[in-house]
């Protein structure tokens, strides 16, 4: 299998020009860049001569910085790799936070085959919507399927997104704003297309940009287990209420308000806050 390339090194030279003077830098790296961590780590410090320290906890989006545990320890710069910034989130940076795309550096590999599927799933009139990796080729796939007589549309979203047709995990509006029939996904893995298929309740296809593969992003399945869950826990007497501190998530008025509709019908309830959410802090909780 050709292994897939992603240009991270123009990204890191730009922004290390305006990095010059600063002592220490932080980084972090989405998990598919870890393996390349250690370049990215030597070539900062060669470029801007200053102490580095790589942020060793995930992160999962640009609502997912590492800017404030950072400042706490002396850091005066952050780069932050793989993810667009939030245009709304710019003010609140507690260390000056830069911003490096990760583009996937290999063509979008659409052929007959993948068209003749993505006109079994698709009515004419669709939007196209990817993830900040994939942007670039939007262009590419709409010249495409209007030689095949689809009538394609991209807009930006609501202030969360950076870029025209950007989805992220958490916000769907560049899908939800159009006047379309269905959506084309340009990128790998359910989680963003599932987004949109579940917030439109229209058909989405993609079409992976590594191998040309173009399925369904079927909802029905995921629906099903999540009303199985409900059913599961609708007895339940205790009840943890979860929630983040990041500024990118930080909803605790929802948490509140759902805490308090849960004790209204009798349920306990127990407030846990932390930056990420997993079912290992709740063992022994009693939950």
């Amino acid at each position: 299998m050709t292994e897939v390339k992603f240009d991270w090194e123009s990204g890191i030279e730009e922004v290390c020009l305006k990095l010059q003077g600063k002592k220490r830098i932080g980084i972090q790296v989405p998990e598919g860049l870890k393996p390349r961590a250690h370049q990215i780590v030597e070539r900062v410090k060669k470029l801007t001569g200053a102490k580095v320290i790589l942020w060793g906890e995930p992160t999962y989006g640009a609502c997912d910085l590492a800017d404030r545990p950072l400042e706490e320890i002396g850091a005066d710069a952050l780069i932050h790799m793989g993810h667009l910034p939030m245009p709304y989130h710019s003010e609140f940076y507690a260390v000056p936070t830069y911003f490096v795309p990760v583009r996937h550096t290999g063509d979008l590999k659409l052929n007959d085959k993948g068209l003749a599927i993505i006109k079994e799933i698709l009515p004419p009139k669709i939007g196209i919507v990817t993830t900040a990796q994939h942007l670039h080729l939007i262009d590419e796939a709409a010249k495409e399927l209007e030689k095949s007589e689809f009538d394609t549309s991209v807009t930006t979203g609501g202030p969360r997104l950076a870029a025209a047709g950007q989805l992220l995990g958490c916000n769907s509006s560049a899908a939800r704003k159009l006047d379309v029939d269905g959506y084309l996904y340009i990128g790998t893995g359910l989680f963003h297309p599932l987004t949109v298929a579940l917030s439109t309740g229209k058909k989405v296809a993609c079409i992976d940009p590594h191998s040309g593969e173009v399925t369904e992003a079927d909802a029905r399945p995921f629906l099903k287990q999540r009303y199985a869950a409900i059913s599961v826990a609708k007895d339940a007497r205790r009840w943890a209420v979860l929630f983040s501190n990041q500024i990118g998530q930080k909803r605790i008025d929802l948490a509140d308000k759902i805490a308090d509709l849960l004790a209204s019908d009798g349920r306990e309830t127990m407030m846990i806050g932390s930056i990420h959410q997993s079912y290992e802090q709740l063992l022994g909780l009693g939950i």
